[in-house]
């Protein structure tokens, strides 16, 4: 069965074809990919390979992990992608990231579309441990893994590169189970 998630305002699932216009207008807004991995322009055939390789992804497994399509339930817009990334020395981890695009920040899409994967993944799945990294110079992103929850846990210097010539630095995050049980005990 296909992935499928549901939050108040926002649907998490697998990607599909139609996905590739906006999937290629936000990876290919400067302002967005500037602290992600992927290069510019981001092609066509990136966009194609990326759907292709999640588009029929039914389970998180052991050293891979599926890209989900993150949608506007009223509009059913796709509006960005979360990242899922389950780790090969140990299955119990995992490591996630977002990416929303441009005209939907500041309104909390990544806080509950990542709140719903964290749910999946300690409640559904039995997860021990999730992280997440993010550029230092990226504060949207850093505080909205604070507000989630997540726990400050290395600043990694120089360790990401950038271009040729330019490395960045980046915070690594994580959470227990044990924390996002606690959490979600005091709420």
């Amino acid at each position: 069965m296909p992935f499928h998630f549901e939050t108040p305002r926002l649907i998490i699932r697998n990607f599909r074809d139609s996905d590739l216009e906006p999937l290629l207008a936000y990876r290919n807004d400067l302002e967005v990919a500037i602290y992600q991995g992927w290069k510019l322009p981001y092609s066509r055939e990136s966009g194609l390979e990326l759907i292709a390789n999640t588009r029929d992804k039914e389970a998180v497994q052991q050293g891979e992990g599926p890209q989900l399509a993150v949608q506007l339930k009223d509009t059913a817009e796709m509006i960005g992608d979360l990242g899922l990334f389950v780790f090969r020395r140990d299955a119990r981890q995992a490591r996630i990231g977002f990416t929303i695009a441009r005209g939907h920040w500041r309104r909390g899409f990544a806080a509950e579309a990542s709140t719903r994967l964290l749910g999946y993944l300690f409640d559904e799945l039995d997860f021990h441990r999730v992280s997440a990294d993010c550029d230092v110079l990226n504060p949207a992103s850093w505080r909205t893994l604070e507000k989630l929850g997540f726990r400050r846990e290395a600043c990694h210097i120089q360790s990401y590169p950038m271009s040729e010539n330019q490395w960045n630095d980046e915070y690594v995050y994580a959470m227990l189970k044990s924390e996002w049980v606690e959490r979600r005990v005091k709420r």
